[in-house]
């Protein structure tokens, strides 16, 4: 499924090549130009032209004023901790609509890496640019499966309403033609968490937003496909978990995702 090889109809590379002559003429833009850059803009806007090309400078602007919760560490960086923590994967397979299935499992690992919170958002970062290279993800979207029943006092900065704040105005920018998100709750504490969150959510993010209680899992065979869920979630026995499976997919592009975290916008006089 990790397979990034992405071709393009003759009307998308014209696209492609008038976001280019935008980007390129632009005073303040310093990014590639590479086709795969410029289309997942232009995805992210359904092939729109100008929207494409504010959502790059409203990306961008993001990053200006916020560095620190985006990535800026070649990923070898994170090697050892992203491999042992063990809390991110991705599905071999898609969901029942196409989309690439990222699990996201909240492990306390403070006491190891006590910069855990902003690590996770350089990491998190690196894993969506990774997957945005994918055919799947570009035209489809992508399904987030959120694990938060390891959640304990550790993880109570991640909800602190300024920080939510701040990740969902790096949702909004992130550049993602559709991204579901299922929850996985525990308990009635982090139920009650979650309902005290809601409002400080955007519309598109509540949306396309899911709860589920950790024990009924039929809602998300439903809606993902029995057949595509890991074993953890209500899929069938043989659907293990598999760090290595999107390390790879990192390692494999990690040059590239790297040089992605040079780009940026110059500073005007």
């Amino acid at each position: 499924m990790l397979n990034s090889v992405i071709t393009f109809t003759p009307q998308k590379l014209e696209k492609i090549n008038d976001l280019r002559n935008l980007v390129e003429d632009s005073l303040n833009l310093s990014v590639g130009t590479d086709d795969i850059f410029l289309a997942k803009f232009l995805s992210f806007k359904n092939w729109h032209l100008e929207r494409a090309y504010v959502a790059i400078h409203n990306y961008y602007d993001f990053k200006a004023d916020n560095p620190e919760w985006m990535a800026h560490h070649h990923p070898a960086h994170f090697r050892e901790q992203f491999l042992n923590v063990a809390a991110r994967f991705v599905m071999p397979q898609p969901d029942k609509e196409g989309r690439p299935i990222l699990i996201i499992k909240l492990v306390d690992a403070f006491e190891k890496y006590p910069n855990y919170l902003l690590d996770s958002a350089e990491m998190e970062d690196i894993i969506f640019e990774s997957l945005l290279l994918l055919p799947q993800t570009q035209d489809n979207g992508l399904t987030v499966i959120f694990d938060m029943t390891g959640f304990n006092l550790n993880f109570l900065p991640y909800v602190a309403p300024r920080i939510t704040r701040l990740i969902h105005q790096k949702d909004k920018i992130l550049p993602f033609k559709q991204r579901y998100v299922h929850f996985i709750l525990g308990g009635a504490f982090m139920s009650a968490i979650t309902t005290l969150l809601m409002p400080l959510m955007h519309k598109e993010f509540k949306e396309n937003t899911y709860n589920h209680d950790g024990k009924n899992f039929d809602k998300l065979r439903n809606m993902i496909g029995y057949e595509n869920l890991p074993a953890d979630y209500g899929g069938p026995e043989t659907n293990q978990l598999d760090v290595n499976l999107l390390w790879n997919h990192i390692e494999k592009h990690s040059n590239y995702l790297y040089n992605l975290q040079q780009y940026h916008k110059r500073k005007r006089n």
